[in-house]
C-alpha cells in the first residue's frame, strides 16, 4: 500500500543507510523488503532500518535474520518501531557481556518473549535473566522454555497474590494486583531459602 512519497522514504533511506554503514544501499533495501513482509509500513520500517543494520553488524547476523528478530520480538514485547535502535543494543550489550549470542537469545525468545511479556516482565528484565542462565549452560531454546517454565509455575503455585517457600511467603504481584518483576521475586526466594541444607532447600523449590 505504499504511495510514491513512501517509495521515496524507502529509497532516501536505504541510500542514507548504504553511505554511512557497513551495509550498501541494495542491502539496506533488502532489509527494509523483509520489514514490509513482516506487515510494517514504510514510516515503521524507516525508523526501525537503523537498529536492524547495527543488530546484523554486532550479531554476525543475516540481515534476515536480524530483521525478522526485531519485527518479531518488538512485537512481543509491546515495544514500537523506533525502539529498534535500543533493542540492537540491548542485545549487543548482553552478547557482550555474558556467555550468549544475540542469535542464541533470539532463540530463547521464541519460547519465552510472549508468556513474558503477558505476565508484566519487560525485555530487560527477560534478557537479563536469560544472560544469567546462558552463564550456567542453558542458551538458546532450551533457556527460553525454561524461563517459561518458571513463570508458568510461579503463576500456578501462587495463592493470594504469594508463593509459599519454606516457612517464607514471598509476594508475586504488588498491591495493585499486578505480576512484581521476576527478578525481584526470584531475589526474595534467594533469601527465603538462604541457610538451608540442599535436600531443605529443593524441598522448599519444589
Amino acid at each position: 500500500g505504499a504511495t510514491g512519497s513512501d517509495l521515496a522514504l524507502l529509497e532516501n533511506t536505504a541510500r542514507e543507510y548504504g553511505a554511512t554503514t557497513v551495509f550498501s544501499a541494495t542491502e539496506s533495501a533488502e532489509a527494509l523488503k523483509y520489514m514490509s513482509l513482516a506487515g510494517w509500513s514504510a514510516q515503521q520500517s524507516a525508523s526501525a532500518l537503523g537498529g536492524v543494520l547495527n543488530l546484523a553488524a554486532s550479531g554476525g547476523m543475516e540481515l534476515g535474520q536480524a530483521s525478522d528478530m526485531v519485527t518479531d520480538y518488538l512485537s512481543a514485547f509491546g515495544m514500537e518501531a523506533q525502539d529498534s535502535a535500543y533493542f540492537a543494543d540491548m542485545l549487543a550489550y548482553a552478547q557482550a557481556n555474558s556467555n550468549t549470542t544475540a542469535a542464541q537469545l533470539g532463540e530463547a525468545y521464541k519460547n519465552s518473549a510472549a508468556n513474558l511479556h503477558a505476565a508484566g516482565q519487560d525485555v530487560e528484565t527477560t534478557t537479563s535473566l536469560l544472560e544469567a542462565m546462558a552463564n550456567q549452560g542453558r542458551k538458546g531454546s532450551e533457556a527460553g522454555t525454561s524461563l517459561a517454565a518458571v513463570m508458568r509455575d510461579i503463576t500456578a503455585k501462587m495463592d493470594d497474590g504469594a508463593i509459599k517457600i519454606g516457612d517464607t511467603s514471598v509476594a508475586v504481584q504488588d498491591a495493585s494486583g499486578n505480576f512484581r518483576d521476576l527478578t525481584d521475586i526470584l531475589t526474595d526466594v534467594e533469601s527465603a531459602t538462604d541457610g538451608m541444607g540442599n535436600a531443605q532447600r529443593a524441598a522448599a523449590l519444589s
